[in-house]
């Protein structure tokens, strides 16, 4: 991989912008994302279909600030969707990326503590039990930004450890059901 190192300081807000985009309706809860775990999840009771209205649109490449602190996230965290359009509860705050990027590299970057937390401390103010984001403030927040080409790189360079790490993952589970098996055995 090679890289030019010529990455852009830009504000978030020449790269993202809110939005307020609401299910029109046409949207229903098998499309709803949530957040935390970046799955559909359809079992969420929701009172009336009205009240989906309520919610927003979450397209492919749209980011959401989910303001949970935690040990790994100390001001919250942002995630984006990469799973699919569909709809989140309008409790977090969405934007939407307005230049070209690359996907992967993007949900990598933007859920990074170390690359975030700089930019979350400057656009979001404690509250109980979670950080609220100010939207004026994190438009304001620059971020070093590498060329389209790079963002493909990078996303797949990073994509390709996921995977790794998942298949290598799946091979302990294996040996540790084998091994519990070969116990069970033993005891026989």
């Amino acid at each position: 991989m090679k890289l030019t190192c010529s990455w852009e300081q830009r504000k978030f807000g020449d790269l993202y912008k809110k939005s307020s985009e609401k299910n029109d309706g046409s949207i229903g809860m098998d499309k709803n994302i949530t957040v935390a775990t970046m799955q559909f999840k359809e079992d969420i009771k929701v009172s009336t279909e009205e009240y989906l209205r309520t919610y927003y649109t979450f397209n492919v490449g749209d980011i959401a600030f989910e303001g949970h602190q935690s040990k790994e996230f100390r001001f919250g965290r942002f995630v984006e969707n990469d799973i699919g359009d569909g709809i989140v509860s309008h409790i977090f705050a969405v934007f939407r990326p307005i230049v070209d990027y690359d996907l992967k590299f993007w949900k990598y970057a933007i859920n990074n503590e170390s690359l975030m937390q700089r930019v979350l401390s400057r656009s979001t103010k404690a509250s109980t039990m979670m950080h609220d984001l100010v939207t004026d403030d994190f438009l304001e927040q620059s971020f070093l930004v590498p060329s389209i080409g790079e963002q493909k790189q990078i996303g797949e360079f990073l994509a390709g450890i996921d995977n790794l790490i998942t298949l290598h993952q799946r091979k302990v589970d294996s040996l540790k059901d084998l091994k519990y098996v070969c116990i069970e055995l033993g005891k026989n």
